[in-house]
């Protein structure tokens, strides 16, 4: 787990995975499981055999995720130690693993600044009812709008990881609620206990059917008082499309 002591005292932390467990709770944290057919853009993404992050399935051969979870402190990581599990709503059962031939995180990475990579397939994904891409958002998406969040993360802060894929609402609020560090955020929030969690890094947020946002960090702990931040996808549009083909 990476650690960043923010300006105002408040510890950003990095949404990276752990191991794999059966959950305690039907939660992303605070969320409920989802069918296999119901985020067909969902994947997992493993590095070494373990499991890593989440992503988004955004073309034959690519997926979007964060910089964090393909990088570590200035080194990026070889693309031949990563799979892609994509195809089932389950990690341990059905779906196909996939080899990853090159990453690509955003050149400006850094301080959870431009986190943001797109990786490509050695082979194309085979698109059916289980293995969609997803549209990429290319506008804002006004405040107050509802956004849907999955992943395999811990289902809370002290918890284990999920082998389910899990899912929950969310709301977009001001940019100031997860403390604007880059200007290419958007921040989402829900009243209670809910959120991402470690192993939810570059899962997405939907909205409309669209991909609006990238997980990239939350504040303090996981479903906490502050809202989370992700990457927003409108505002890296050019730079992911320079990978589209």
């Amino acid at each position: 787990m990476v650690r960043c002591a923010f300006a105002v005292g408040l510890v950003l932390v990095a949404v990276l995975g752990t191991v794999l467990s059966v959950p305690i709770w039907n939660r992303i944290v605070g969320g409920q499981l989802a069918e296999d057919t119901q985020m067909p853009h969902q994947i997992a993404l493993f590095y070494n055999g373990m499991f890593r992050c989440g992503g988004s399935i955004i073309g034959k051969r690519l997926v979007l995720t964060a910089a964090h979870c393909v990088v570590e402190g200035d080194i990026v990581l070889d693309a031949a130690q990563f799979t892609v599990h994509a195809g089932s709503a389950h990690l341990n059962a059905g779906g196909h693993l996939f080899e990853v031939r090159a990453v690509h995180p955003h050149e400006r990475y850094g301080s959870f600044q431009n986190d943001i990579a797109v990786l490509k397939m050695k082979e194309p994904f085979h698109f059916d009812k289980y293995v969609q891409p997803i549209e990429l958002m290319d506008e804002e998406v006004p405040l107050g709008s509802e956004v849907v969040i999955s992943g395999y993360g811990r289902v809370g802060s002290n918890e284990p990881t999920s082998a389910a894929l899990l899912y929950t609402s969310m709301f977009v609020v001001e940019d100031e609620n997860c403390h604007g560090v880059s200007p290419g955020l958007i921040c989402i929030d829900k009243e209670g206990s809910y959120g991402a969690c470690n192993g939810d890094s570059g899962g997405p947020a939907v909205h409309a059917g669209k991909l609006v946002g990238v997980a990239n960090f939350i504040i303090d702990f996981c479903g906490g008082d502050h809202a989370d931040g992700y990457a927003k996808v409108s505002y890296y549009l050019d730079w992911i499309r320079q990978f589209l083909e």
